[in-house]
């Protein structure tokens, strides 16, 4: 049944956050962008790291952040100073070098639910002077993501309200769970008792990047209504596939 969407109904099912950005083109990079931690032992501590390839030096600074989402999808970024060290904080790298960061998880270790966090890397802009012409040459920033995940949690989605608001879709989904999720590693089921409407992990893949659902947390997502399904009689069900 799903073929019998057109692309701009599955491109507006599901309208999510972009957790974090992954740079393309730009003058350096980070890998990985996206880890998970244990709050305890050697898994606590993992290394980053990032490479220039751009044609001149560049000076980067990281940044420790906690990641909260609001139950509209508003990212808000948290100084986590007592919960990450960073080191080195400064990286000056010559071009085609690169750099390790260690990142190690300093918080509480009896941790009962994942919690998220980001390195924030910011360039430092550089002053040039050429030709008489002072400029600045701009810096790029961006955000990787880390997990913290204690051991025996899980994710549960539950679709707790869907109303019909300015002609779409609003669902709240609940994350009852201790354990952080990506809507890309789901599967829907979409049904009315007439008609149905599967969306598995590869399609989601393609149409969610990154989206964000922390542990114990609702969010509320607009969805663009889907033909033939009655409004009084909608059940969407959300399996974890992971």
């Amino acid at each position: 049944m799903i073929k019998n969407m057109t692309t701009s109904c599955l491109v507006a099912m599901v309208s999510l956050i972009t957790v974090f950005s992954l740079p393309n083109a730009f003058a350096y990079k980070v890998q990985p962008m996206v880890a998970e931690m244990s709050p305890v032992g050697k898994k606590a501590q993992l290394n980053l790291r990032i490479e220039n390839n751009d044609s001149e030096s560049l000076t980067v600074e990281m940044i420790p952040l906690q990641l909260v989402i609001n139950n509209s999808g508003k990212i808000e970024y948290i100084p986590a100073e007592d919960d990450l060290l960073i080191i080195p904080v400064t990286a000056i790298l010559k071009p085609g070098h690169s750099q390790a960061v260690m990142v190690r998880y300093l918080g509480e270790p009896d941790i009962a639910e994942s919690k998220a966090y980001s390195v924030g890397f910011r360039q430092i802009p550089i002053s040039m002077e050429g030709d008489n012409i002072s400029q600045v040459k701009m810096g790029v920033n961006f955000n990787t993501l880390i997990n913290v995940v204690p051991t025996n949690t899980k994710a549960n989605l539950l679709v707790k309200e869907l109303k019909l608001i300015d002609g779409e879709w609003k669902i709240t989904i609940n994350n009852s769970g201790n354990r952080y999720v990506r809507l890309s590693e789901t599967q829907w089921q979409v049904s009315d008792g007439a008609n149905s409407l599967q969306l598995n992990k590869e399609q989601l893949s393609e149409l969610l990047n990154g989206n964000l659902f922390l542990p114990n947390s609702s969010r509320t997502l607009t969805m663009k209504p889907i033909e033939s399904f009655s409004m009084d009689k909608i059940e969407i069900k959300i399996e974890i596939m992971k």
